[in-house]
């Protein structure tokens, strides 16, 4: 064990060459907080006598004076070491912010009153800023990854458009037609609900190829699809079937029903695109899938041409 002498002279080495800040502050009534003695790396940091001065005379900011006595009143009430973090600027000509990291000690005269504090700081401002920057930079890896992300998703969703969307028209392709109709098939099968399916192509379709070119055909089948889309209810698929078909899946249809809407849809294309639809309606069985409803269908519209001497 050391001495008292021993211990004396360990401490006063300590006091005089920690690189780290120590310091002694006198309690006095009603908490006021008097510098009783600074180390000589304190000393330096300060830059100036400091000894004698009250925290609000020593520190340039008044903010700051007000937020270490408030830590120092807190270790008066709880009665024990405390740590805290501070920040702040330690010299009246200096303005560079420091953080500091301290440990405050009350000290105790024979009666158990608190008559000192002592502390000890440490700087840990190239901790924080290194600390800091890591945070700046993994928050621009986020915002990066984020519109990545979302740069990504939007990529996506135009494959996906691509990938179900017919490109001359717009409307669902035969891939996505037939997805659609299963599911619609799928939830009148289990409700019990009726469904109707209706195949349209355009009367002479070939011959306007012929005789007025593809881009005259592809306009005819744009407006065309845009029409049936117009007319068609909100809850009604429609997709192009390949060609110059479309198929109209009308979900609680009955085949009447279903009838009227398509010769609604023929006088409208009729109208407006200057060219006549065939069509064929098919209703919907518990035992249909997608290839047999559209047979059916497609054998009406057969039917329908040749009983209106129309050759497909």
């Amino acid at each position: 064990m050391l001495t008292q002498r021993q211990g004396g002279a360990l401490l006063q080495e300590i006091w005089e060459h920690f690189p780290e800040h120590m310091f002694l502050i006198r309690v006095e009534p009603p908490e006021r907080f008097v510098v009783e003695a600074v180390n000589p790396a304190q000393q330096a940091t300060i830059g100036y006598p400091c000894v004698g001065l009250t925290m609000e005379e020593l520190l340039p900011d008044p903010e700051q004076a007000r937020s270490v006595t408030g830590h120092y009143r807190d270790c008066l009430a709880c009665n024990h070491p405390i740590r805290y973090e501070e920040t702040g600027h330690f010299h009246k000509e200096n303005d560079v912010l420091l953080h500091w990291l301290t440990l405050l000690v009350p000290l105790h005269d024979e009666e158990g009153n608190i008559t000192h504090l002592f502390g000890i700081s440490q700087n840990v401002t190239e901790l924080r800023l290194a600390r800091q920057a890591l945070e700046e930079h993994n928050a621009r890896l986020e915002a990066l990854v984020e519109a990545r992300t979302a740069e990504l998703k939007a990529t996506n969703a135009r494959l996906e458009a691509l990938a179900s969307r017919d490109e001359l028209t717009g409307i669902a392709n035969r891939r996505q037609l037939t997805a659609l109709t299963e599911h619609a098939m799928q939830r009148a099968r289990r409700q019990h609900a009726l469904l109707a399916l209706l195949i349209l192509d355009i009367d002479g379709f070939k011959g306007i190829n012929d005789t007025q070119g593809h881009l005259a055909g592809d306009a005819i089948l744009r407006e065309v699809a845009q029409t049936l889309t117009e007319t068609l209810r909100e809850s009604d698929l429609l997709g192009r079937f390949g060609g110059d078909e479309f198929v109209a899946v009308l979900p609680d249809t009955h085949a009447e029903d279903a009838q009227h809407l398509a010769e609604r849809l023929r006088a409208a294309v009729a109208q407006r695109c200057g060219c006549t639809l065939g069509l064929g309606i098919a209703d919907f069985t518990p035992h249909d899938d997608f290839a047999s409803l559209v047979e059916r269908a497609d054998r009406a519209l057969l039917r329908g041409k040749r009983a209106r001497g129309v050759r497909r």
